[in-house]
């Protein structure tokens, strides 16, 4: 059943098929990122940009680990959390990105660069990659609306003009049209993703033996991201730290 539907996601980006309207399912224009099944129009495509987005998101995931920690032994469990939920899930893989991003924005950004409204090079970056990330599946895209929201809020309260918000919007939308999708349709596309996400999830048995292990150990990763980032986060930004923990909740989506 999932493998048709991985050979599907890649036909449909082939026909440049409409997304919420010439099939309907969780998955955006570039939906055919999310699997590694061979076809023959994706594959080269699917293969750089699968490759590029690993060998970013891996790059500064190292670069993070060793400014977040001084000392490398909790340098080394941080990384082996997220690359733990790589191996769980598919989706994981791609929710490391607003993870990473929360970590750049809120704890290693330089305070001075930050309030003249010029974001890191790092930060840019993330959001442009979560933008991309938002056009492969709608929980992605739930997932990224929410971490950029957040994100905002906290550019409005230090009275700073949201340019990350708009970043993102600009990145999301060009994704979109150059994937031959208009605009019209982008409405259709969140209220059927709606609709077949909420009927997925209640069709999902916690009872299938293959699903436990991995559904709690992927929890329990993400629980010690979420309790070292709120360590981290008080320790750095004092009181204002909730901004940044709600931000980070955005994973338990």
């Amino acid at each position: 059943e999932d493998d048709s539907w991985d050979l599907m996601l890649n036909l449909f980006a082939k026909r440049g098929a409409l997304s919420g309207v010439d099939y309907i399912f969780t998955f955006g224009p570039l939906g055919f990122l999310y699997n590694k099944t061979y076809f023959p129009d994706t594959y080269t495509l699917k293969l750089l940009l699968q490759g590029l987005l690993c060998a970013l998101t891996t790059a500064v995931m190292v670069l993070q680990g060793r400014r977040l920690f001084t000392k490398w032994p909790f340098t080394i469990a941080w990384i082996f959390c997220l690359v733990a939920l790589y191996g769980f899930f598919g989706d994981v893989f791609f929710l490391a990105i607003p993870v990473l991003l929360v970590n750049q924005y809120f704890l290693l950004d330089d305070a001075k660069t930050s309030y003249k409204c010029k974001a890191s090079g790092i930060t840019i970056l993330l959001v442009a990659l979560l933008a991309l990330t938002a056009l492969v599946k709608f929980t992605f895209f739930v997932a990224a609306t929410w971490v950029i929201a957040f994100i905002a809020l906290d550019e409005l309260l230090k009275k700073k003009p949201p340019i990350l918000l708009f970043l993102f919007g600009i990145v999301f939308l060009a994704g979109w049209m150059l994937c031959g999708q208009p605009l019209t349709n982008l409405p259709t596309y969140i209220s059927t993703s709606l609709a077949v996400a909420a009927g997925h999830s209640e069709a999902m048995s916690w009872s299938e033996a293959n699903w436990q292990i991995p559904i709690l150990a992927t929890i329990a990763a993400t629980g010690l991201l979420l309790i070292s980032f709120t360590g981290l986060a008080h320790k750095r930004m004092g009181k204002t730290f909730p901004v940044a923990l709600l931000a980070e909740s955005g994973l338990f989506f």
